[in-house]
């Protein structure tokens, strides 16, 4: 590489000063200089140079770092002429944490002796955090990544907990189609192949999937299918994040038999209630039948009675009378006697007949009352 004229230097200095927070050290590690977009990025305003200028580099960290050994070594590597790269945690001005990707430059002098340390950053914190919350994703979550064909890429260690591998047999997985984790009838379905080229289109699924471990057993996961697309909007990868349910889903399935078999023992007892409800309809009419038919023939039996001991009672009263006649008594008192005891008869007789026929009439207003009822 030729060697650079001081203004070429100067040049592209600056266009690194344009795009990148630079902060400038002397060699024990206090502040000679910084940039705008350094304060923007620890916190500061544009104007407050003079806030940061002359403090030390440990106002950025930690204070138990600050005082470690380590922190003293990363600065006995930096004054022996070596530059240091890496990722930094480092604080700003109010407290919180801010990820750098930076390179610290030892700068010379003509006769190569450093004169000062040049600090070049870019803030990574979103990155940083992504990559966190895709850490915390994977503690937590099966997940699993396809290409577009529907080949695995990778997969996490709780998603071959969950399929049944070891943690060590991602080697198993990486490379094998999607269809080995569900039914052969399912894989050569137009279904299945209508799935994938909509993931391929970039539209993402979620629901409940069933799906077979490496042991042939069944597991059900509730998951999401979501496209990955690069800066042109193409679908590059698949991502599946997915939690086992399958002991939720085989508690729904048992509760749905179980209210299956009460619907059916429900109707079986409708069915009962309205079988009974004929028989015991039937079972009344019936008795309803026998009692009228036991009424009519009692009634017709006591008549007969009534009708007996009137015509007895009328022939003994003849007899009596006509033996008061024959035998010279006071046929007028005979008569008046047996005429009032023939009259008592009669009197109880059609009383009996009275009675009966109430009886009747009271049953066939019960009969009217049934029946509305």
């Amino acid at each position: 590489m030729k060697n650079l004229s001081k203004e070429e230097l100067l040049s592209r200095l600056e266009a690194i000063n344009r795009s990148n927070a630079i902060i400038y050290f002397d060699l024990k590690g206090y502040i000679l200089g910084v940039n705008d977009i350094f304060l923007k990025a620890m916190g500061y305003r544009e104007e407050e140079h003079q806030e940061v200028i002359g403090k030390h580099h440990s106002m950025f960290v930690c204070e138990d770092y600050a005082k470690s050994s380590e922190y003293e070594k990363f600065w006995d590597i930096l004054r022996s002429g070596k530059y240091y790269q890496g990722e930094f945690e480092r604080i700003k001005r109010d407290g919180s944490l801010i990820n750098l990707q930076a390179t610290y430059n030892p700068i010379f002098d003509e006769g190569g002796t450093i004169t000062k340390i040049m600090k070049i950053a870019t803030d990574i914190t979103p990155i940083v955090k992504s990559k966190q919350h895709i850490e915390a994703i994977n503690r937590s979550t099966a997940s699993i990544v396809f290409n577009t064909d529907g080949f695995v890429l990778d997969a996490n260690t709780l998603f071959l907990s969950t399929m049944g591998y070891g943690s060590s047999e991602r080697d198993k997985v990486i490379g094998k189609h999607h269809s080995v984790f569900v039914s052969y009838e399912y894989s050569k379905s137009d279904e299945y192949k209508k799935f994938w080229e909509q993931l391929r289109s970039g539209k993402s699924f979620d629901g409940t999937f069933k799906r077979i471990k490496v042991n042939n057993d069944i597991v059900y996961l509730k998951a999401t299918y979501n496209p990955v697309f690069d800066s042109k909007g193409n679908v590059i990868e698949v991502i599946k994040f997915a939690s086992d349910v399958t002991e939720s889903v085989k508690d729904k399935n048992e509760i749905d038999a179980l209210s299956e078999k009460l619907k059916d023992e429900l109707d079986k007892s409708e069915q009962l209630k309205n079988s009974i409800e004929i028989e015991k309809n039937a079972a009344l009419n019936d008795l309803d039948t026998m009692i009228k038919k036991s009424q009519s023939e009692l009634i017709k039996v006591i008549v007969k009675c009534a009708l007996a001991v009137i015509i007895g009672v009328g022939v003994v009263t003849t007899c009596l009378y006509w033996l008061a006649m024959l035998t010279g008594k006071d046929t007028q008192i005979i008569g008046s006697t047996w005429s009032n005891m023939f009259s008592v008869l009669l009197t109880n007789a059609f009383s009996i007949v009275g009675t009966i026929m109430g009886i009747k009439y009271a049953t066939q207003e019960s009969g009217k009352e049934k029946k509305l009822t």
